[in-house]
């Protein structure tokens, strides 16, 4: 692993982020892998490229048609020198419920394996993970 794959790497997630943001699924979908693993913030579970896509472009047209990510902070560990584990914690603004209603912004880790292949890396799986709501501690 050098300087530049951990760049690399990050550059996923930046695209991700930045797709989400354009509410571009295809683009967001081309990060993927063909036979990649998704698991959205739902617990829905999709199994390549196309049902990501699809899933996330239904989304986009509803629930998440003005939704915003915010990155606050991602950390890389490769496990081998052409495979990454990804945790990035993201803000998201924007969505609504299936009713319309506006939702707060919210906190979730996005967990990611990125592997290298020829030209470049890929995400071979991905988790959104919503991050629960704090309570104060017990007195």
């Amino acid at each position: 692993m050098t300087t530049q794959d951990e760049t690399a790497v990050r550059a996923v997630i930046k695209a991700f982020i930045d797709s989400w943001n354009r509410h571009d699924m295809r683009t967001l979908a081309a990060l993927f892998a063909e036979d990649a693993d998704f698991v959205d913030v739902f617990g829905n579970w999709f199994n390549d490229r196309i049902a990501i896509e699809r899933a996330l472009t239904q989304r986009h047209a509803t629930v998440f048609q003005n939704s915003q990510f915010t990155e606050k902070d991602v950390a890389v560990r490769f496990h081998k020198l052409d495979l990454a584990i990804v945790h990035a914690v993201i803000e998201l603004s924007g969505a609504v419920d299936r009713q319309g209603h506006q939702l707060p912004p919210s906190l979730g880790v996005i967990t990611s394996v990125i592997e290298g292949v020829e030209g470049g890396w890929q995400i071979i799986a991905l988790q959104n993970t919503a991050v629960a709501a704090q309570k104060p501690p017990a007195t």
